[in-house]
């Protein structure tokens, strides 16, 4: 397959560009700030809030694996974060429709659930993709609206739209920082997103599953670790933390209370990562492949 990567000089992007690319698919990569260290040789600087520079770059291409947003970030505003998303989202869904482009795989956010979570708002635990929603902020809000917006389009054209709800990115070298989280300050602070997290390669897995995968309609998936950011029991956490909330399933161990079930059944989605083959019981991190160290930085 012949797939644009927006977002590639992003976190996430720049290790779904070398997931894409070691599975044997044609590469285009782009984004709105020029990153000549991409890992494809065809790299377009592109601002998809402008629709013909959508099309130009979404032209005869076979799928496309979008996660060009701005993130929920202090240096922007909630207006300016709103009307960029929005408007870069529904160019792309827009243009993929005009180019019958048959596959579309993008990037939506554990935030739209309830973020901040709050024991008011938690209706169960593990929260999976059935869960009530609860928008907080105007990043949630887009994204949100653009999981409508990806079954209306896929209404209008039988197009294949699969949203990915991701948890919390780590990369490897930020595994070194994890044990931060470790105090029982920060245990309280991180039941924010009920400790969930997702490693990098795990995230570019999800996304090379998605993007292969056939006849799934549109869905929105889950996509986190096996397991939570703590080294505490997942049930004593839930006990301490939210104990009014009802298990909708047994947790064994530490078992992630962000349920990624979904994916796994429907998608084939195998994390293969944890921060605990990275980080000691004492916190300190074990030592990392250079190449992975390398790559991590780029």
């Amino acid at each position: 397959m012949k797939v644009v990567v927006t977002g590639a000089a992003g976190k996430i992007g720049r290790w779904v560009v070398r997931r894409i690319m070691d599975a044997g698919h044609e590469v285009i990569a782009s984004d709105r700030k020029l990153r000549e260290e991409s890992a494809s040789d065809y790299f377009i600087q592109a601002d998809l809030r402008d629709y013909g520079q959508a099309m130009q770059l979404f032209k005869n291409s076979d799928a496309v694996i979008h996660l060009a947003n701005i993130p929920t970030d202090v240096r922007n505003t909630p207006q300016a974060i709103f009307e960029n998303n929005m408007i870069v989202n529904f160019n792309v869904f827009e243009a993929c429709k005009d180019w019958k482009i048959k596959k579309i795989v993008w990037a939506s956010s554990e935030t739209v659930m309830g973020f901040p979570f709050s024991v008011n708002e938690l209706s169960y635990l593990p929260i999976d993709e059935e869960h009530p929603v609860h928008v907080k902020s105007s990043y949630a809000m887009a994204k949100l609206l653009t999981e409508q917006l990806a079954g209306m389009f896929h209404g209008l054209t039988g197009q294949q739209i699969i949203g990915l709800r991701f948890a919390n990115i780590y990369e490897p070298d930020e595994y070194a920082h994890i044990s931060t989280h470790w105090t029982d300050a920060e245990k309280d602070k991180q039941k924010m997103n009920v400790w969930a997290y997702c490693d990098v390669r795990d995230a570019a897995q999800a996304c090379l599953l998605a993007v292969e995968k056939e006849n799934l309609g549109s869905d929105i998936f889950h996509i986190t670790a096996l397991d939570t950011i703590l080294p505490d029991r997942s049930e004593d956490l839930i006990k301490r933390f939210f104990p009014t909330i009802a298990l909708k399933r047994p947790l064994k161990d530490f078992d992630t209370c962000m349920a990624n079930d979904k994916a796994r059944q429907i998608l084939g989605y195998n994390p293969e990562y944890t921060w605990r083959n990275a980080v000691n019981a004492d916190g300190k991190p074990k030592a990392m492949p250079k190449d992975l160290l390398a790559l991590s930085n780029l």
